[in-house]
């Protein structure tokens, strides 16, 4: 394997400036809403919230938009400050202009706002003239600039919902998609939060792009907005409309109709059912009285927590002040390598079948997809989805302008381990093509099938220079609801990622990084601990199935097994509905994860043994 030079990041990247250190605000948490905070956490708040954001604090943020002159309506979705809440919001109005690379129109006042320009250059957006009513920042321009299509006008409140001033929102137009922060309480500035409330005809598309950039706003942050804006119960929700199911939609679907039934035994969950360690969460409870300005990079103690962690792990030393960048999680992670290292129409090489936000990012970066089909392969545990160089040589051999080889080790959604003479394959091939590596880690210690851990490609001659390593502490220390992952790899790579980064969100929320910080210093024994947790429910469903006559696929790690349901005659998005309204049990299509796969279904451990069983045993009875 040749040694060379580094692969030359994308143009896009180039065009954007490095973030900005945010001040110390220099006011800290007041003792009465941490120890709220504290009890929230204690009590089990370290999930995903739900989505968009909690309903109490929606709720609350909804009233101050109309107090200030907004008129009624719209859905609030909770952000990770003001630039996220830009970026999702040109995304999804240059995706309502045809997705092709076009201007946005600026107001006056705007047309210099760093967080404006650095989101438009990252969308391959050029700034333009005047977007003309009054209060509009921007108007993404279709390319005919009309074509029959709905101006998008945002309109950017900044920071005024807090403290409430006048009704500046006055004269606001019912379809404007309004953004802003919280951040005029300076003791909420620390945990960055933001928002953007949505008009119906554009609440799917914008939801569905705030979910692919980080899926949801850290928990600690949203509740502690929740408490300093004096938040009580949201009103009960209405029962949600059932989604037409589109395509990678279907899991959506599935859980607005759950949601709507009683009793459902839910082996969908990606989230785990154990909650943060408390240790943790009492260590960043004990210096929430502290205050610092935000690194853009992520606070420096957080990264050397991540250098040592991932040393440990691999045996690779990165250097935490040009080597490693913290991210809102995992989510985030994949969304910024694609913008950094992808350009338009460059072909990313991906396992088919894959986790649905790679398609999501790929497509903001406007690159393509290149499906590698997995699986075919038979043994003694049943049909190897793992990743195998062959057919990704035969893949890369009809790409135009290959660019990205993606292996993510253990799979979502099939739980496959990618072998090691395959990982070492794959880099070789990467190594004469030229390719990035992406190599997606966040389940690496999570392997239960007895064969030790995943080999890591940074690990192998000559790649340290070609991959981006992707961690994150949400699912090995289940801790999803503190958006907390990490990049690690070249210089000039993280370098363009935290551009992406500063374009997209900025620095994470202090809160949060004291948490993953506090995790990753106790090392590996959470993990273990929930590998212990993890391994009987697994084989309680692969025996399970078996004994269903289900077959399922090898499975190596994470918290999935991959099921051959075939045998009922259906397809899997009807098998799924059918299994849900009827027995139900919540389990996800395969044509989720890719259009092939429409004889497979996506089952989750993240459920007690006990409703293991039960389910198992309700699928026993749908089966008769």
């Amino acid at each position: 394997m040749t040694h060379f030079c580094p692969i030359p990041v994308s143009d896009r990247s180039h065009a954007l400036g490095a973030g900005r250190t945010l001040p110390d605000p220099g006011v800290a948490l007041a003792p009465e809403p941490a120890a709220a905070l504290r009890a929230a956490l204690l009590g089990g708040e370290t999930h995903y919230t739900p989505r968009p954001g909690l309903p109490e604090l929606q709720e609350a943020i909804g009233q101050r938009l109309e107090a200030a002159g907004a008129p009624p309506g719209g859905t609030v979705v909770i952000t990770g400050g003001r630039q996220e809440a830009l970026f999702v919001a040109l995304a999804g109005a240059r995706a309502e202009a045809g997705d092709a690379p076009g201007s946005v129109a600026l107001s006056p006042a705007t047309l210099g706002d760093p967080g404006v320009l650095a989101a438009s250059a990252l969308l391959d957006l050029f700034p333009v003239g005047d977007a003309g009513a009054d209060g509009v920042v921007a108007r993404v321009l279709t390319p005919e600039e009309a074509g029959g299509a709905t101006p998008v006008e945002i309109v950017d409140c900044g920071d005024r919902l807090l403290p409430a001033g006048a009704p500046f929102l006055a004269g606001v137009g019912e379809e404007a998609v309004l953004v802003g922060s919280l951040d005029g309480l300076p003791e909420l500035a620390p945990f960055r939060v933001g928002f953007f409330r949505v008009p119906p005809r554009l609440l799917g598309r914008l939801r569905s792009l705030k979910q692919a950039v980080s899926i949801c706003t850290a928990a600690p942050s949203q509740r502690t907005a929740a408490l300093l804006l004096g938040a009580g119960p949201a009103k009960p929700p209405p029962r949600p409309t059932l989604a037409k199911p589109g395509r990678d939609d279907s899991r959506y679907s599935l859980m607005e109709l759950a949601a709507r039934l009683e009793g459902v035994v839910s082996l969908g969950r990606g989230d785990p059912d154990a909650d943060a360690p408390e240790p943790v969460l009492e260590a960043a409870c004990a210096r929430i009285g502290e205050t610092e300005p935000l690194d853009p990079l992520g606070q420096r103690w957080l990264r050397e927590r991540i250098v040592e962690r991932e040393e440990a792990r691999t045996g690779i030393r990165w250097d935490p002040d040009t080597e490693t960048l913290v991210t809102g999680g995992a989510q985030e992670g994949i969304t910024l390598a694609m913008l950094a290292l992808v350009g338009e129409r460059e072909d990313v090489l991906l396992a088919d079948p894959r986790y649905t936000s790679y398609v999501q990012a790929i497509a903001l970066a406007r690159g393509r997809m290149a499906p590698v089909p997995c699986g075919g392969v038979h043994g003694e545990d049943g049909e190897d989805f793992g990743m195998r160089a062959a057919a990704t040589e035969e893949v890369l051999g009809h790409c135009e302008r290959p660019r990205l080889l993606t292996i993510v080790n253990f799979s979502n959604p099939t739980g496959a381990r990618t072998r090691a003479e395959e990982v070492e394959e794959l880099c070789r091939l990467a190594d004469r093509h030229h390719l990035w590596v992406l190599s997606d880690e966040v389940y690496a210690e999570m392997a239960l099938d007895g064969e030790g851990p995943i080999l890591s490609p940074s690990t192998l001659p000559g790649m340290r220079n070609r991959t981006l390593t992707m961690g994150s502490v949400s699912k090995s220390y289940a801790m999803t609801g503190f958006r907390v992952g990490y990049l690690t790899g070249p210089a000039d790579a993280i370098a363009a990622c935290a551009r992406a980064k500063a374009a997209l969100s900025g620095p994470g929320p202090l809160f949060s990084q004291r948490a993953a910080a506090a995790a990753l210093a106790g090392g590996g024994a959470f993990p273990a601990r929930l590998r212990e947790i993890y391994a009987p429910r697994r084989q309680r469903l692969l025996d399970g199935f078996a004994r269903l006559g289900i077959p399922t696929a090898a499975q190596g790690g994470g918290f999935f097994v991959w099921a051959d349901i075939s045998r009922f005659g259906l397809s899997a998005e009807a098998f799924c509905r059918r299994l849900l309204t009827e027995a139900r049990v919540l389990i996800f299509p395969g044509t989720a994860f890719g259009e092939r796969w429409d004889r497979y279904a996506r089952v989750s451990m993240l459920q007690s043994e006990e409703l293991i069983t039960e389910a198992l045993a309700r699928m026993d009875a749908f089966a008769g």
